[in-house]
């Protein structure tokens, strides 16, 4: 087929956790309204995990970047303030308050997981970030939180809240399966050969995406270890069988405890499966037929067998059809023919 030097990836760092795309899709709304809250110097953005928080907080910009989850005092934030602001100004042996007089005016500051402070901590810190403007100087700020509602109830105090929230939160909704379609082939086609994936391929991991906790992040991830694996492999292109192989869980030694019936339809799915990202329900039944005649039994409630292995996770129904998403075909048919 291909050779072992095969490149699919033009630019693997393109998939990068850490990059930063030049268009932001399916997020026009929340932008405009970013923009429209930091006319006013403070936003934030609130969404589940995979929504592109930190995305779209970097897309807008930023003069310091804190990750408050590793830095949970409000010392340490202010000092990383700091030191981002002031690269060659040492820190050392100053205390909080003195650290807050180096921050310069109109600096805008990126608080990620800002929830992962100590509550008294971060009680505090919002209380004196807010005030700022009070005492004259305006430090401008994105903070970003899972969830806007838990982050009011630990700060637990309606004055700090309302003015270092100020009715200015982004709500990220989780992307919906056709709005996953769109940004992974936005991403494929800046990562990616052009002609090393197709439709059925980002499909699948738009399958896997809408049902993973880590939405956006899952899919891209499963799409640069599936280039990895294929190209790693000598293939020219990212198959079916990539893509399960980079979203491998390991439940195979539950395959063997099905009995009989359900056994064979699974066995069926992964052989209709195999060469392809989904198969339809005539097809599967085509090879329970063949697989009947082979073993010499009769399954009379298909459909009621091919339900619970979609309910138990073995089989998928994508709007595609009927597929295997978190293990390779090829291992199951061998599990299975066992």
């Amino acid at each position: 087929m291909g050779s072992y030097n095969v490149v699919i990836l033009k630019d693997i760092s393109k998939l990068d956790v850490t990059y930063i795309p030049g268009k932001i899709l399916c997020r026009e709304k929340e932008i405009g309204l970013l923009k429209l809250y930091m006319k006013s110097g403070r936003a934030i953005i609130s969404g589940g995990v995979g929504t592109g928080k930190t995305l779209l907080a970097k897309h807008y910009g930023g003069d310091a970047y804190i990750n408050c989850y590793m830095n949970r005092t409000e010392h340490r934030v202010v000092e990383d303030i700091v030191k981002q602001l002031k690269p060659n100004f040492h820190t050392a042996g100053m205390t909080t308050q003195a650290l807050w007089n180096e921050i310069e005016e109109s600096k805008v500051i990126i608080l990620d997981e800002i929830d992962g402070m100590i509550p008294d901590e971060l009680r505090h810190f919002a209380y004196t970030l807010s005030r700022m403007k009070e005492k004259g100087k305006e430090i401008n700020y994105i903070a970003i939180t899972r969830s806007a509602n838990i982050l009011r109830q630990i700060i637990g105090d309606d004055a700090i809240w309302s003015t270092f929230a100020d009715k200015a939160i982004v709500w990220l909704h989780n992307y919906e399966w056709e709005e996953i379609m769109k940004i992974l082939d936005y991403r494929a086609g800046e990562a990616l050969r052009k002609d090393a994936y197709n439709e059925d391929i980002l499909s699948m991991i738009a399958d896997i995406a809408i049902n993973s906790p880590g939405h956006m992040r899952t899919a891209i991830d499963v799409l640069r270890n599936a280039a990895l694996i294929a190209e790693n492999e000598g293939s020219d292109e990212i198959k079916a069988e990539h893509v399960r192989m980079a979203n491998e869980e390991g439940w195979l030694s539950d395959v063997e405890s099905l009995e009989g019936s359900e056994a064979i339809v699974l066995l069926a799915t992964a052989i209709a499966c195999r060469e392809k990202s989904y198969a339809s329900l005539e097809e599967i039944k085509e090879v329970v037929k063949a697989k009947e005649e082979e073993h010499g039994i009769k399954i009379k409630n298909f459909d009621e067998l091919i339900e619970r292995l979609i309910k138990e996770d073995f089989v998928y129904k994508g709007k595609k059809g009927y597929t295997i998403l978190n293990y390779p075909c090829n291992e199951i048919i061998k599990r299975l023919e066992k």
